[in-house]
């Protein structure tokens, strides 16, 4: 369906006929509207090229798609009613962003919005002296919400929008006008950036945000200036873009039956009983877990001979806690249920009814079968769905702290697009909440092995940081796109090799690429951990084990992680 920009948001007595005010000196609710959704519209049909000015030649949180989707929840959270005030439409569009801001880009979006929202908290028209205090205020609000600012970034560019706007009002301009100069102040801000940030200027490309913030100031003026010529794609506007659907799941043989899980409180401890543990109980099966202090041992295993571990525990002192589940027919219940749905909802009901409110909770963040199992084996209470290319709203945090029955929370975001969200939210929230701003997978589970429920909160979140300090990450993928970054030439298929973050070799092979982030990087850590994605299999992860055998490692684990875009996910520590 294709309709008028302003035909759901004009007055009653206004007709397609009413002679237009081109040179307007004021702002009204419905002319506002007009230009917010000019905004909308342009910044979701700019969503991909948006996209595309991401330095990293991997997907990730992407710019585009993050302010689009947090502008779009800016816009949802209108009511429909209320919309010929404009104090009342800001007020609304800020508090939508806020609970839909996904990404740091998102994040720094609803900051602008909320400043602007700031800045007429009691105009119920605005003016030219107003519109630019009310950029102003944005600029400064989005500043002040960010911990380092940089510039180079949308921060400035907005900045640089905010003093275009200044000067059109010391002179007296008209709104297009305003309008105008607000947008040519922020394009040049925008072409800028290259020289303020020296990745952007090898890359050959402007910053994602601040192109994001002048498309927005470009809709805005399109949709005042073309309001009742310029055409939306209503469908495209208010229909919920859904998320692709998860790739199945390789089936993969059962090598091993039985899900053995239980607790071992040691009797004669030692400096290294953790080792000796999972050195021995290593040969009977896979996906192995051992954790713990030197008192009491977490075990998980799957093996086809639970009653040889149940044994050997015992010879290491009282075992408790047991669990033993028989996977096979685990799966053979999925495709044949044989509970009633109602039945397993009256079941649901009846748990939380009985469930004890904790004294603490976790919520993660995860993408990828083995990784949530990892973590839910570890202490987790609840995985929010999300990582690269998908990043978690505000919302989407705050919904698991108030599901969760626990009097306090510890968020791990596990991207370093996720946090700025996280903590958004837990500043939203009446728990009392700590974000642990951990950036991956591997992070989050050494930090767990520290988890602590009877010190303070924000102690424990100190403990957790220091645990993973000297933790290395390792990240292998495949590039998408060309790509220059870090001196490479980097070509669409390319092996790249991801060190905390940074880009520090590619090749034609993972093994190759492997081995020299290992030459560069290893410097004789006792355990690495291979975490295998959903695009490769066991017997190339052994492969890759095999390998490194020639740097002497004392340790190799290999894990089923299930991870997209990242074939490959590797701790050393």
């Amino acid at each position: 369906m294709v309709m008028k920009a302003n035909e759901e948001s004009k007055p009653q007595n206004q007709t397609n006929d009413s002679p237009k005010d081109q040179n307007p000196k004021q702002i009204d609710g419905y002319m506002l509207i007009s230009m917010l959704r000019g905004a909308q519209w342009y910044l979701k049909e700019s969503e991909s090229h948006i996209n595309s000015l991401n330095v990293f030649p991997v997907p990730d949180g992407d710019t585009g798609t993050n302010m689009y989707h947090t502008f779009k929840e800016a816009m949802n959270n209108l009511d429909g009613k209320s919309l010929s005030k404009v104090n009342q439409i800001t007020s609304q569009i800020a508090r939508g962003a806020l609970m839909g801001a996904r990404g740091n880009s998102g994040v720094i979006l609803s900051q602008l919005l909320r400043g602007f929202s700031e800045a007429n908290k009691e105009n119920e028209i605005l003016d030219v002296e107003q519109l630019a205090k009310s950029f102003r205020r944005a600029a400064s609000v989005a500043y002040n919400g960010v911990m380092k600012p940089v510039e180079g970034t949308i921060l400035t560019v907005a900045s640089k929008a905010a003093e275009g706007a200044e000067l059109s009002s010391e002179n007296n301009l008209d709104i297009v006008n305003t309008l105008q100069n607000t947008l040519e102040f922020a394009k040049q801000a925008l072409e800028k950036t290259p020289e303020q940030l020296p990745a952007l200027k090898e890359a050959g490309v402007v910053d994602a945000g601040g192109k994001g913030y002048v498309i927005i100031l470009e809709g805005m003026l399109r949709g005042l200036q073309d309001k009742d010529d310029i055409e939306f794609d209503e469908e495209i506007l208010q229909k919920e873009v859904k998320p692709e659907k998860e790739k199945p799941e390789k089936e993969e043989e059962l090598t091993y039956m039985y899900d053995t899980q239980l607790l071992i409180d040691i009797e004669d401890s030692s400096n290294n009983v953790l080792e000796k543990i999972r050195e021995e109980l290593n040969n009977y099966g896979d996906s192995l877990i051992v954790v713990g202090s030197e008192s009491t041992v977490k075990v998980h295993v799957h093996t086809n001979h639970p009653g040889i571990v149940l044994e050997y525990a015992l010879q290491q002192g009282s075992i408790k806690d047991i669990v033993v589940e028989n996977m096979q027919l685990q799966a053979d219940k999925k495709t044949e249920p044989n509970i009633k749905a109602t039945e397993v909802s009256d079941i649901q009901k009846n748990k939380d009814k009985v469930k004890e409110i904790k004294p603490r909770g976790i919520i993660a963040v995860a993408q990828g079968e083995g990784f949530s199992t990892i973590l839910q084996e570890l202490g987790v209470d609840k995985i929010i769905s999300g990582g690269n290319t998908n990043n978690p709203s505000t919302n989407d945090f705050v919904k698991a702290i108030k599901e969760i029955k626990a009097r306090e929370i510890m968020l791990l975001p596990n991207n370093k697009n996720i946090v700025s969200s996280a903590e958004q939210a837990a500043s939203l929230v009446d728990k009392k909440t700590a974000v642990l701003s951990t950036t991956s997978i591997p992070e989050a589970i050494a930090s767990l092995m520290v988890f602590d429920e009877d010190i303070d909160l924000f102690e424990l979140k100190d403990k957790m940081e220091k645990e993973i300090e000297d933790l290395k990450t390792i990240q292998i993928t495949e590039a998408v796109k060309e790509s220059k970054i870090n001196g490479f030439e980097i070509k669409p298929g390319d092996i790249i090799g991801v060190y905390n973050d940074d880009i520090l070799c590619c090749g034609e092979n993972y093994v190759d690429v492997i081995l020299e982030i290992f030459e560069k990087k290893y410097e004789g850590e006792e355990l690495v951990t291979i975490y295998f994605g959903e695009n490769t299999d066991r017997e190339h992860a052994l492969n890759i084990k095999e390998s490194l055998k020639e740097y002497s490692v004392p340790e190799i684990e290999v894990y089923k992680g299930g991870q997209p875009i990242y074939s490959y996910i590797i701790s050393l520590e």
